[in-house]
Parts: structure tokens; C-alpha cells; sequence
């Protein structure tokens, strides 16, 4: 009998995305999105307070913040911020064992989806 190859495991190819799948895999991209992010504001808060003082500093990181890919990167992160806060508090709800049927998970997700968008947009537009 000649043995097929098969995957020893059910892989992302085999199944079709569905929206749980998707923010469990997006709410861990994002915490380790904001890990890297957060070594980096460290290491550059350091650079900050060795060359602080200057009144030309201030003014580089004024226009430094005010150019438009600047502010849209900054949206981004806040929104990567809010999204791993409210999907976090999703998941803190799953470890009560509340919610966990399909209709509540489906639910919930959009909730989480829907509150990023508005929380982002009602911020732009302040």
C-alpha cells in the first residue's frame, strides 16, 4: 500500500479564517508589536534625557511629530494599544469561563472591532 504525505497537524491552510481565529492571532502579533515598540521608547526616552536641555531639541521633536506619516504611525500604535487593552479584556472574561459559546465569541469580537474604530476615529478627529 503506497502511504500518502499528509500534514501531522491541521494547519492554517487547511481551515478557513474565521473571526475568532484572526484576533486570537492578531492580539498576539500586537503584544509582541508593542513589546519591540516598547524597548524602543525606552532606548530613545534614554537618548531624550542625555541630550535634553536644548531648545532646538525642542523644537526638532515638535516638527519631528507634527508630519503627517509621524501622526498616522502614532494612530496606528494607539490603535494596536486600545485593540490588545480590549481584546486582553476579552480574553480576561474567557478565564471566568464567560462567553464561551460561539454566538458570545462572534459577539464579542465585533464589539472589540467596532470599539477600536470608534475610539480611533472619535481621536482623529479631536
Amino acid at each position: 500500500m503506497k502511504q500518502r504525505i499528509r500534514p501531522l497537524s491541521p494547519h492554517l491552510t487547511v481551515y478557513k479564517p474565521q473571526l475568532t481565529s484572526l484576533l486570537s492571532i492578531f492580539h498576539r502579533v500586537a503584544g509582541s508589536l508593542l513589546g519591540f515598540i516598547l524597548i524602543i521608547f525606552f532606548l530613545v526616552l534614554n537618548l531624550h534625557v542625555v541630550f535634553s536641555g536644548s531648545s532646538f531639541q525642542y523644537c526638532f521633536y515638535f516638527d519631528f511629530f507634527s508630519v503627517i506619516p509621524v501622526l498616522f504611525v502614532s494612530y496606528f500604535l494607539l490603535g494596536v494599544i486600545f485593540y490588545h487593552l480590549t481584546n486582553g479584556v476579552r480574553h480576561l472574561s474567557w478565564d471566568l469561563a464567560l462567553g464561551l459559546d460561539i454566538k458570545n465569541l462572534n459577539t464579542t469580537g465585533l464589539i472589540v472591532l467596532a470599539l477600536v474604530f470608534c475610539v480611533i476615529s472619535a481621536i482623529i478627529l479631536i
